[in-house]
């Protein structure tokens, strides 16, 4: 049995030929109970994606593939060609068709249309929270008003050491301050973090170095 459905072959009807062909899926292929047209902004309804169509082009050229999608505002179809591994998709506008036919897909064809899978809400926001706290961070990190120097020493100190801003004074590990021109000889700290200011002292020695050789 012939399943394919023709459409009357007059070029300058395309786009009425598909909203005709589009009510056909809508009404199980008849027309006898069609008393009013569809507006023209109404999308059409879900059982068209997923059917076969084969087309012949203004230019003769004759294609078929799937039912990916239809867009009114346009007036284009989007087909997809299903491949081994995956599917190549083309948009052809439907002024453009010469003719064309639709035909159901073998219902063991894979579908085309991806399966919409249950979102878990919780995940969605903890994943949310999690880039605005990183993005929070990646901003916290960013000097105001500071020299591109001073900002390369943060971003060297800060690869093993923990750091912040405070203005423009570099603060690591919450005990030693270094404020510009972040000289060794501008780092302080406190009596009790004697330790800590010498192994930061020791690696801002070694990332100047490094950045001036760099340059």
């Amino acid at each position: 049995m012939d399943t394919t459905t023709p459409v009357s072959q007059q070029p300058s009807n395309a786009s009425g030929k598909w909203s005709d062909a589009v009510r056909d899926v809508s009404n199980g292929g008849s027309q006898s109970n069609r008393t009013t047209p569809e507006p023209k902004d109404t999308q059409p309804p879900v059982p068209l994606v997923g059917m076969g169509v084969k087309a012949t082009t203004a230019i003769g050229e004759e294609v078929s593939g799937t039912v990916f999608t239809y867009d009114t505002t346009t007036n284009c179809l989007s087909r997809a060609f299903p491949g081994s591994s995956k599917s190549t998709f083309k948009i052809l506008k439907i002024s453009h068709l010469k003719d064309f036919a639709l035909t159901p897909v073998d219902p063991n064809t894979p579908s085309i249309v991806p399966e919409i899978k249950h979102i878990s809400l919780d995940r969605v926001r903890a994943r949310e929270a999690a880039a605005v706290k990183e993005a929070q961070q990646r901003l916290a990190r960013i000097g105001e008003g500071v020299t591109t120097e001073a900002q390369d020493i943060f971003d060297a100190l800060s690869k093993t050491l923990p750091c912040r801003w405070a203005k423009d004074s570099i603060v690591v590990l919450d005990e030693v301050i270094i404020s510009p021109p972040y000289d060794v000889a501008n780092c302080k700290a406190n009596a009790s973090s004697s330790a800590s200011l010498a192994r930061v002292k020791k690696v801002l020695e070694g990332e100047k170095k490094r950045l001036q050789s760099a340059k």
